[in-house]
């Protein structure tokens, strides 16, 4: 039977096909036999040597990257891949990819002539949803009907399948490949030509579970020639993968994710896998959660601050007993309350879940309105980032910087930070405006009530040296600690036009200051500083443990024993603080960054 069709008009049951099924099962669809040419340029030597003919009727082939004229010509920085494997850069279709025919042998299904056909045949049939065509049109544009041939010799047919001309056109998969005159050998370079073009061609939901034996391209109009390179398949699968939701409840340490599958599915129970890196799991990785059963589930004991993705498969009681995972979610846990030592270097500003948009009210009162006044600054007007800063002029200029909750209710703390002020844009010293004032407040209830523990203003004016402050924490044990600074120009409009900076805000355990220098305390640097991987231990023999915490305070990694070398390959980039702690009780923290 056969079944003619336009490209684009699908049937009710195909587009609901197809909406179904967000997450792709992409495969290959390797060829067997059926191409014409070879019309890719690759190993050394001239272009005649490795291609049989031009892809336009003027000369003109492509080439791999791994071509050379002669053995000591340059490498080239362009050119099809050497592995054949194109991997789709169309937006609807992430991971789809596609193998090319040998580069050593006919690699293209050329036609050149109207009412031409060719078949290319692939060496294992496979069922699928959709089919996806890999091809370019040389020396202009042109149509072409698809005929998809199955193996119980049944077709479909798609007429009508434009192929764009090999320069400046839509929907490619793979651009700036480069081409070379088969006649003098002269290379052609571009970073955004020439181009081969993806085709989407759905299948009716009648011909979803026949496997593909072959396919014929058949030129039927237009002046450019018709070069196919290569099929890929969303395959069929009875069991399908799920249908993310938008997230729901989110805390400090869980998420609430869910999804859906059609109704037809025969659903057992689903596979849950969710990690700190976009990195889709594959038919082998281990879910975190497996055999779950219904549409939702909470993952538990996630970190908090931190950025997560997802996935979901089905497992089903059919014939395709488990679907491919679905395509990725993605979550933010919400701010939880750190246990000192913590430190903020404002290397990134605000800092993880520190609050900048706040505004007006006094301590008595707490922020009353939503402007951001406080920003990121050159500590005392040196550089252009790396501190917190406010600049303080005219009148009634009030900003609050709000630190993230702290939990104090182990011991006694001590909150620490450098300060300083400056003229506006500049480094010079400034005095503070007559009505002007500074100050550092901290709450025990989470920011409902403040209390004042630091004033700066006009008689107590900091100058343009690096100050330290230092403040032991007595009697603030609260789970729920925040701190603040507090700033109001006055409503006098006074003639300093100034900044005030903060540095290195650090809590940390006040009976073992990491960074006071004390006689007797034992301290240890690491080495490289920056490191890629591997961070080593000066002298390890009196250390008993070592732990690695991140920017926002949380421990992302914990060594037993007197350990030499820190395996951190698996951290991203950034700042983190190496806290060692020694056989006599004693303890040090230094700065790493990792490149």
């Amino acid at each position: 039977m056969k079944i003619h069709l336009p490209l684009r008009v699908l049937s009710i049951v195909t587009l609901f096909a197809a909406s179904a099924m967000n997450a792709q099962n992409y495969q290959t669809m390797p060829v067997q036999s059926g191409y014409t040419a070879d019309v890719i340029a690759n190993d050394v030597g001239s272009a005649l040597s490795s291609t049989t003919e031009d892809v336009d009727g003027v000369s003109f082939a492509f080439v791999a990257r791994d071509f050379k004229l002669t053995p000591t010509s340059s490498a080239l920085t362009y050119g099809l891949p050497v592995n054949g494997i194109v991997n789709s850069v169309v937006a609807s279709t992430p991971g789809l990819s596609y193998k090319l025919g040998d580069l050593y042998g006919n690699n293209s299904l050329k036609i050149s002539t109207s009412g031409t056909s060719g078949t290319l045949s692939f060496i294992t049939p496979i069922p699928a949803f959709k089919v996806y065509m890999l091809a370019t049109g040389g020396s202009g544009q042109c149509t072409v009907n698809v005929t998809v041939n199955f193996t119980d010799n049944t077709t479909q047919t798609f007429s009508g399948v434009s192929i764009s001309d090999w320069y400046d056109g839509t929907n490619y998969a793979i651009r700036g490949i480069g081409r070379i005159n088969r006649a003098n050998n002269v290379l052609e370079s571009s970073s955004i030509n020439p181009r081969l073009y993806q085709a989407l061609l759905t299948l009716d939901a009648a011909n979803q579970t026949k496997p593909i034996q072959s396919i014929t391209v058949t030129k039927v109009s237009g002046t450019g020639i018709a070069n196919v390179f290569a099929f890929s398949a969303d395959a069929y699968t009875d069991c399908v993968a799920p249908t993310l939701q938008p997230v729901g409840a989110l805390t400090s340490s869980s998420a609430q994710v869910s999804w859906t599958v059609p109704a037809t599915v025969q659903a057992v129970s689903y596979d849950v896998y969710y990690s700190t890196t976009n990195t889709a799991p594959t038919a082998a990785t281990a879910p975190n959660h497996p055999g779950v059963t219904g549409t939702s589930f909470t993952i538990p004991s996630l970190s908090s601050s931190t950025v997560y993705y997802y996935w979901v498969r089905t497992n089903c009681s059919t014939a395709t007993a488990q679907s491919v995972w679905s395509q990725s979610g993605t979550f933010t846990t919400l701010c939880g309350t750190v246990v000192p030592s913590y430190t903020n270097d404002f290397s990134t500003f605000p800092g993880t879940c520190w609050t900048s948009n706040l505004s007006g009210g006094t301590p008595a009162t707490g922020p009353t309105g939503t402007s951001s006044l406080w920003a990121s600054g050159g500590f005392l007007g040196t550089g252009s980032g790396g501190s917190a800063t406010i600049n303080l002029y005219s009148t009634n200029r009030v900003g609050w910087l709000k630190t993230l909750p702290f939990n104090l209710s182990a011991g006694s703390y001590k909150v620490k930070f450098d300060y300083g002020v400056a003229a506006y844009l500049s480094t010079a010293s400034s005095p503070m405006g007559s009505d002007d004032v500074v100050q550092f407040v901290v709450s025990n209830d989470g920011g409902s009530t403040w209390t004042v523990l630091q004033t700066w203003n006009e008689a107590n004016a900091p100058t343009n040296t690096s100050t330290p402050y230092s403040y032991t924490l007595t009697g603030y044990n609260s789970a729920n600690t925040v701190f603040a600074f507090y700033a109001t120009a006055g409503t006098v409009n006074d003639n300093p036009d100034y900044n005030f900076y903060v540095d290195n805000f650090t809590v940390e355990n006040a009976q073992l200051s990491t960074s006071e220098v004390k006689d007797g305390v034992k301290k240890a640097s690491v080495h490289p500083n920056p490191f890629k991987d591997i961070l080593y231990i000066s002298d390890t023999r009196e250390v008993k443990s070592v732990t690695v915490g991140d920017a926002s305070g949380r421990a992302v990694k914990n060594f037993r024993g007197a350990v030499k070398e820190l395996d951190l390959s698996t951290l991203n980039t950034g700042l983190y603080f190496v806290t060692i702690y020694f056989k006599d009780g004693s303890q040090s923290t230094v700065k790493a960054i990792k490149k």
